[in-house]
């Protein structure tokens, strides 16, 4: 039997009872000494492994008493005994940090509790930044003295309870200026220190009653904080946004703000010098509705440093410009004054250099950047001469003619008086970076994959130790990994998962049956015994599609491998949507402004002419040539460019994604840009014609035969869907519908709704509604999308007295509203089976019933053969592939 003991300062009467019988006994030195147990009997914990092997060999018939500092299933004993097959008896106690909040009447329901017992103190460091109450247990060399010194300036309070329940106990509060002079020598061992915002007697330090421990209902360390994100450039959350306002329309702004932009920003309303000075301690971004002048003053002695300082934009009272008054780059301002911008319809005034002559920033590429940033900036506003000297096709944005990209591995062109060298070496010499006293910038590129396996428990200090040797041996930087890799086995061994935090970038780990697939040079019988792949850390990298370029290192605990990423170039196919700007996506917009070349038809390039870059090239081409700049647009990303590849509405909608993929991407990284359908568009300028299920097809039978659109139509009207027709008419193409038509009409009644909408959210938007037996493809051309309804499909008008379709969705707790029919409305799997005649509410007698309806649209096949046989005449304007894009 074994049986342990908490102990906090006393010997308990359980625990005085079970040492008289006890065979054995564990403890610390001191807890022993103080129960004065004989030598004979007693064994001190040191090392565990001693005891744990004495606790193994004890009969069962014997007792065995454990004491265990503080209560032991609190960072205690409890989980190695019962980790070691030990069965056990628990006989609780309260724990020295309860015992500590208890001395100074504090709940710690909310508190976050820390142990640097087994580890280093920086979690508690981490916790206690963003946390207003935590408790720490310390050990030697990690205690009150390197809290405070990590703690600084942030105003904090400590409370240091030595020796607790012991009769020297001793409970101490200091406020920072006097913990910094606290002697370490005067601290009394075993201590722990809670660190609280507030001092412990204030009603602030009380908090609130949480629903789960350790919550304060304040930020948690994994909640976002200004200037405190796991990855290097934040891209792991969004910035905090404030707004400060004190007027009615200030207030309107704000909302219209938050609104276009999807975020909820933190408001400062009141005294604008209160709310400046607030916002400034707690967000990244700041939205000023004060006058110009009135900021920069307010925000004149909070100035620090532009690598930390908030990014702060000023938006007139009347909301006609947007104003980034610093941060412009860094902190980000001048990319949100333009988004302001386009949310108010107003004018972003930016006015860095950079950006007021379309030049990109290098220090905001992305990338790791080191040198005379300043320098070689203002050699490129100049227009003197600069090269960029890459090792490899790492895309460049689109740059001014004085900036000279030679191929990778060429040398600086003669006459350069800047430089940038791209690469993921440490000690860069391209183009004799170290050898001479041009001005130089180092980008250092995110192309670097580490691959790690490790023994079980291996600490995040021998990790970071076998990485940065195997970095130095090799020459490569830090600042260019891109991810840390492993097996599925180590998906929560916490020393890996450290270095992907310190490194700032994801951890990712594969299944052993992927690694297993790899061709890794240097495979481990041993591994492959244990978990099912001969290799881990070259496998993993080979997994993530990065080529090796370091093999497998060895550590005494661990091994690392390294690859390189492909360097490629990029082509987006992008979706502009149906013409109008506000349905542009931000994405796409995006990708249209740092492409190097953007290419297209000529009327989508000038949709987007404004957002293309000046220092980009232009391919826009004519109907007709969908071969030509396809193949040159992959082409130009072979050759290492950002390429923006435009397409009308979606481009995987009958448009350009299919056929660039059909053609073949080797060597290329490709990436889809959706984009709002002239399907969707027209469906909400209708109403909700597509509410229930529905089928797409295009009539254009330049590519595809017509007697299987035929069939793909006859289909789709037996199995009652809605019907959407792309490409339904052109010059040459005018049977096409009315022979669509007619067979949908063999399956549809002649009051059926159909609409066409032409140029769909563009200046000419045209819209006709009618019936199925009214319709007149007259109405239609090239740019027309067609709607045809299903059985259920209905007029109705909407509460601003507009005439709308509906296909109702048919949900069983509707009450048939809009249908008109009840009977529509039955749960899931209930509805009868009926007639459509029936179904529509009609009373229509079964031979009449059979008999498909006429209509004034209605063709027979004779006729609908007749007219396949004569639209197209000699000569005729046959349609393009251009005809067939959405």
């Amino acid at each position: 039997m074994i049986r342990v003991h908490g102990f906090l300062g006393g010997i308990s009467e359980a625990l005085r009872a079970d040492l008289a019988t006890a065979d054995l006994v564990v403890g610390g030195r001191r807890q022993l000494d103080d129960a004065g147990v004989p030598a004979a009997q007693r064994v001190e914990l040191g090392a565990l492994a001693p005891a744990i092997e004495r606790l193994k060999a004890l009969d069962d018939d014997k007792l065995a008493v454990v004491i265990a500092s503080g209560d032991p299933g609190f960072f205690g004993i409890l989980r190695p005994l019962r980790r070691a097959g030990l069965h056990c008896e628990v006989v609780p106690t309260i724990t020295s940090l309860q015992a500590a909040f208890a001395a100074v009447a504090l709940p710690w329901d909310d508190a976050q509790l820390v142990s640097a017992h087994s580890g280093g103190i920086e979690a508690a460091i981490r916790i206690a930044g963003v946390h207003p109450k935590v408790g720490v247990l310390t050990a030697p060399g990690k205690g009150l003295a390197q809290l405070v010194a990590a703690l600084r300036g942030r105003d904090k309070h400590f409370v240091v309870a030595e020796r607790l329940g012991e009769a020297d106990e001793r409970v101490r509060v200091f406020d920072e200026a006097a913990a910094l002079t606290v002697d370490e020598d005067d601290l009394a061992s075993p201590y722990v220190v809670l660190i609280l915002d507030a001092a412990p007697e204030s009603a602030e330090a009380v908090g609130h009653s949480p629903q789960l421990a350790g919550d304060p209902n304040a930020p948690g360390p994994d909640d976002p904080k200004p200037a405190s994100n796991t990855r290097a450039d934040g891209s792991d959350r969004a910035p905090i946004i404030g707004q400060v306002v004190n007027t009615t329309r200030a207030r309107h702004q704000a909302d219209q703000i938050d609104q276009a932009l999807g975020v909820e920003s933190k408001r400062y309303d009141g005294p604008a010098s209160a709310g400046l000075v607030a916002a400034w301690g707690e967000c990244d971004l700041i939205v000023s509705h004060l006058a110009l002048g009135a900021t920069t003053r307010l925000i004149a002695p909070l100035l620090a440093d532009k690598h930390t300082d908030p990014g702060v934009v000023v938006v007139d009272e009347a909301g006609h410009f947007a104003v980034p008054l610093v941060g412009g780059h860094i902190g980000g301002a001048n990319e949100l004054a333009r988004r302001i911008g386009e949310a108010l319809d107003a004018t972003a005034v930016v006015s860095t250099a950079t950006d007021s002559l379309g030049i990109p920033a290098l220090d905001q590429l992305g990338w790791a950047v080191s040198g005379d940033v300043a320098g070689v900036t203002a050699a490129i506003i100049d227009g003197a001469p600069v090269s960029v000297l890459r090792e490899h096709l790492w895309p460049m944005p689109p740059l001014p003619g004085n900036v000279l990209v030679p191929a990778p591995g060429e040398p600086a062109a003669p006459g350069t008086v800047g430089r940038v060298v791209v690469t993921d070496r440490a000690a860069p010499t391209a183009g004799g970076a170290s050898d001479d006293q041009l001005p130089t910038v180092v980008l250092h590129p995110d192309s670097l994959v580490v691959g790690m396996g490790c023994n079980k428990g291996t600490s995040v200090e021998a990790l970071r130790e076998l990485l940065d040797a195997t970095l130095a041996g090799a020459g490569l930087a830090k600042e260019s990994i891109a991810a840390l890799v492993s097996v599925d086995a180590k998906a929560g061994e916490l020393g890996l998962i450290k270095l992907a935090d310190e490194l700032g970038v994801p951890y990712v780990t594969y299944p052993a049956d992927r690694l297993a697939e790899q061709d890794a040079p240097n495979p481990s019988a041993v591994v492959e015994r244990e978990i099912g792949s001969g290799s881990v850390s070259e496998a993993s990298v080979l997994a993530r599609g990065a080529e090796l370029i370091v093999e497998k290192h060895k550590g005494a605990e661990a091994t690392c491998a390294i690859g390189r990423i492909p360097a490629r170039g990029r082509l987006h196919v992008v979706g502009l949507g149906p013409g109008s700007r506000d349905l542009l996506t931000p994405r796409a917009a995006n990708v249209v402004r740092h492409a190097n070349l953007v290419v297209g038809y000529g009327p989508y390039v000038r949709q987007v002419r404004d957002l293309v870059s000046p220092h980009a090239e232009v391919m826009a081409t004519k109907m007709g040539t969908e071969e030509q700049r396809t193949r040159a647009a992959i082409d130009a990303a072979r050759s290492g460019l950002d390429v923006a590849f435009l397409s009308g509405g979606d481009p995987a909608i009958y448009a350009m994604a299919s056929p660039t993929l059909e053609m073949g991407t080797d060597g290329v990284d490709v990436d889809i840009v959706p984009g709002v359908t002239a399907e969707l568009a027209a469906s909400a300028i209708l109403g909700a014609p597509l509410g229930h299920d529905h089928a797409t097809i295009s009539l254009s039978d330049l590519h595809t035969d017509w007697e299987l659109i035929l069939k793909r139509v006859r289909a789709a009207a037996q199995g009652d869907f809605v019907i959407t027709l792309y490409n339904p008419r052109s010059r040459s193409r005018i049977h096409q519908l009315p022979d669509a038509l007619a067979i949908i009409a063999e399956y549809r009644g002649p009051d059926t709704p159909v609409a066409s909408v032409s140029q769909a959210e563009r200046a000419q938007q045209h819209v006709h509604m009618s019936s199925l037996a009214d319709f007149q493809p007259e109405w239609v051309d090239m740019n027309t999308i067609v709607i045809v309804g299903s059985d259920t499909t209905t007029f109705a008008t909407s509460g601003d007295g507009r005439r709308i379709i509906v296909t109702p969705r048919d949900y069983h707790w509707m009450d048939g509203a809009v249908s008109g029919h009840k009977r529509l409305n039955y749960p899931h799997g209930s509805r009868p089976r009926v007639s459509r005649a029936e179904f529509k509410g009609q009373a229509a007698p079964p031979a009449e019933a059979a008999q498909p309806p006429t209509t004034q649209s209605q063709v027979t096949p004779s006729q609908a053969t007749q007219s396949r046989t004569t639209a197209a005449q000699p000569g005729s304007d046959v349609p393009t592939q251009e005809n067939s894009h959405d």
